[in-house]
């Protein structure tokens, strides 16, 4: 829940409640609207993600003026409980396909707007400059290894285990405001490596991608961008 309150001084929203009791009521409408969804497109979700955001920090923002409120009131536990039920709706919702990693950085990227509004912001200049320092150092060495790897440099065991954590860590390292905080390169840079992934990581292990059984070579990409897109669910909803 930590996600809503530090969105509601930085997000504007199209909700117009004049009551906590409003807001919830449009939250349980949101929730059986996921509920009647089979499938979802990486749009999709970030479109619903988006909106339920929005929603959130609407009923979060009405709740926290109103002074009858707390978090043991009956109404409080009420959107609480919703919240809980969407979080695992939509989990459920994104992984009832298979998911690259290219779609977890694009769910990431069309879920981050309202952390990026945030930094923008002049109280966060020196945490921006502080992201964006870190973002350019992790992609930079994940492309160097990409790079080295193109070109068939050998790699000796311990080089290739080091390859491996430098090629995973853009995906794992990038939080919440690291994401907003990427420049427009910086995303297609990411795009293109999520792409490639099965194919480097395969290349680390001493695999020919080409020649190999394709659930051999991408498994390890395919259980990782389950991690890393249940994380991400679990770090915004």
């Amino acid at each position: 829940m930590a996600a809503a309150f530090m969105g509601c001084s930085h997000n504007k929203h199209p909700f117009v409640f004049h009551t906590p009791q409003e807001a919830v009521v449009a939250c349980h409408e949101e929730l059986a609207k996921v509920k009647q969804m089979n499938s979802a497109t990486i749009d999709e979700l970030a479109q619903v993600i988006n909106t339920w955001a929005e929603l959130q920090d609407s009923t979060m923002s009405l709740m926290m003026r109103d002074s009858t409120m707390t978090v043991h009131n009956d109404l409080a536990s009420e959107f609480f409980a919703v919240a809980d039920s969407f979080r695992m709706e939509i989990t459920d919702l994104a992984l009832t396909q298979k998911r690259s990693m290219a779609d977890v950085m694009k769910l990431k990227v069309a879920t981050s707007s309202n952390r990026k509004a945030a930094l923008a912001s002049e109280e966060f200049k020196s945490v921006r400059q502080y992201y964006m320092d870190f973002n350019r150092r992790i992609i930079q060495s994940a492309e160097s290894c990409r790079n080295d790897i193109n070109a068939k440099k050998p790699l000796t065991a311990k080089q290739g285990a080091n390859y491996r954590w430098l090629l995973i860590q853009p995906f794992l390292a990038l939080d919440n405001y690291a994401t907003a905080a990427l420049t427009d390169q910086q995303i297609e840079t990411l795009n293109q490596l999520a792409e490639e992934l099965p194919k480097l990581l395969a290349y680390v292990d001493g695999k020919d991608y080409d020649r190999s059984p394709k659930e051999e070579t991408e498994k390890l990409s395919t259980v990782l961008s389950e991690y890393f897109l249940k994380s991400y669910l679990k770090s915004i909803l």
